[in-house]
């Protein structure tokens, strides 16, 4: 339980600690550091807003991912335990990342001493005239040379005594200077406490279903009678199915979920056809048809984003990847449009390119979804259609045959939709029309994306072409 032990540690964590270094350690880069600060009774440099944000970025990331990969580790573990067991374990973790959150909700005020953030801005002018000589490069090259210059600073500034209320409220900043770092520091722990939360809930999540399950396996024994509210796989459907999201969320925001969902909907699958009484195929089809009837755009290929990524000169596999955050489309498609100026060009903008993109990652990650499920039933769906007749086309094989005849270039077929053209055809070769319309659309396949068995169905159907010749 590597990844849910740091988890828990890295979110209790004191960040500040962070962002501030002593005037005297060795590597001290002082281009980097833009504020004096008094910090539990010692005085100390702290980093400028630029590099806090930066780091701050670091921290939520690195967060997020032990997030993820907690998530997976916790269902392994609860695999092979009994329901009340189970419960302990999930409480356990439960309670202590709630000791972590009652922590960070003190962070929350940085203006007060229960804060790990609380500190004291050195803010007088003749101090500002000490900390502006590190800008100056003889100086610089001196104060890297000698320390006995950063003490004589810090000594001068612990004489003074500083109170800045009582300085009749006059700084030497400006005022955006402190709105924006207040601002920044005070975000820090507002994220933190969210990512808290959001674990919590589903630990207890996980706890409900596994209830559940309990329950109407032991009265049952099957699963056709599992309740799959709040699931994961339901959640990923909302999220493809709802047009309005984009007022409460991001473009970014919804692929970074439907990643998250894909990658707990994979566990939640196989653990289900684990249980006895499952109908493998009959499940998966369940499971298929309900992504594909949600209310998402089955066109928005990659021509959707087409003008965007060349306009920002950008590659989808940096969007997909979560790596473009120093390109100058990061501010229109990774925040909330919502909050924008009203009837600006700005926010038509960032409207325009969400709502493509949104479009691009629901059918992108629905088609992987769907992949996923089809995988699974696969190979036992092959050896239910061999075993009719040995001398029997497949599905596969059938379509593939069909194509290279062309009949579905015919006047007839070419305008009929995938639905369409697969029951006009089953009436053809008496076969599944849901397993003919998977059929067809494989034959629009990359020659990447062909699996080791449906090339052995395409060199097949060559072979009977050539014997005919």
């Amino acid at each position: 339980m590597q990844n849910v032990a740091n988890f828990i540690k890295k979110l209790g964590e004191n960040y500040y600690l962070d962002f501030i270094i002593e005037p005297i350690t060795e590597d001290f880069e002082y281009e980097d550091y833009y504020l004096l600060v008094q910090y539990q009774n010692k005085k100390y440099y702290e980093l400028n807003l630029e590099l806090i944000k930066k780091r701050q970025e670091d921290i939520i990331s690195n967060l997020k991912e032990l997030f993820k990969n907690s998530i997976p580790e916790i269902l392994i573990e609860i695999a092979s335990k009994d329901s009340e067991q189970t419960n302990a374990f999930l409480n356990s973790y439960i309670e202590a990342v709630k000791i972590n959150l009652r922590t960070i909700i003190d962070d929350f005020q940085i203006e007060e001493p229960n804060s790990r953030y609380y500190n004291l801005l050195i803010d007088d002018f003749e101090t500002l005239q000490i900390v502006n000589k590190r800008y100056d490069e003889r100086y610089f090259s001196d104060l890297r040379t000698y320390d006995y210059e950063v003490l004589r600073i810090i000594d001068r500034v612990d004489k003074k005594n500083y109170d800045f209320k009582n300085e009749k409220e006059i700084s030497i900043y400006l005022i955006d200077d402190h709105v924006n770092r207040y601002e920044l520091l005070c975000s820090l722990p507002f994220k933190l406490f969210h990512i808290g939360q959001k674990f919590i809930i589903e630990l207890e999540r996980i706890k409900k279903l596994n209830t559940s399950e309990t329950n109407n396996f032991e009265s049952s024994q099957t699963v056709n009678s599992l309740k799959m509210k709040d699931t994961y796989f339901d959640k990923f459907c909302e999220l493809i199915d709802d047009y309005t999201i984009l007022k409460k969320s991001t473009a970014i925001g919804v692929m970074i979920d439907l990643q998250l969902c894909i990658k707990e909907i994979k566990s939640e699958t196989l653990l289900e056809l684990q249980q006895q009484g499952v109908n493998r195929n009959d499940h998966l089809e369940f499971k298929i048809n309900e992504v594909e009837k949600c209310n998402y755009d089955k066109n928005a290929d990659i021509h959707y984003l087409e003008k965007w990524l060349k306009n920002y000169n950008i590659t989808i596999e940096e969007i997909l990847n979560n790596t473009f955050q120093n390109s100058s489309i990061t501010g229109l498609i990774d925040s909330h449009y919502n909050d924008m100026d009203k009837f600006s060009e700005k926010k038509d903008l960032a409207y325009n390119i969400q709502s493509d993109f949104y479009l691009y990652f629901c059918k992108y990650y629905a088609d992987e979804l769907i992949s996923f499920f089809k995988s699974k039933m696969s190979i036992e769906k092959e050896k239910d259609e061999n075993s009719e007749n040995g001398n029997q086309l497949s599905v596969n094989q059938a379509i593939i045959l069909l194509d290279r005849l062309g009949v579905f270039n015919d006047k007839a077929l070419e305008n009929l939709s995938n639905v369409k053209k697969a029951k006009l055809i089953s009436q053809l070769i008496g076969k599944n029309e849901k397993n003919i319309k998977t059929a067809i659309q494989k034959l629009e396949l990359k020659p990447n994306e062909i699996t080791p068995n449906y090339q052995k169905d395409i060199d097949k159907i060559e072979r009977i072409l050539d014997n005919l010749e």
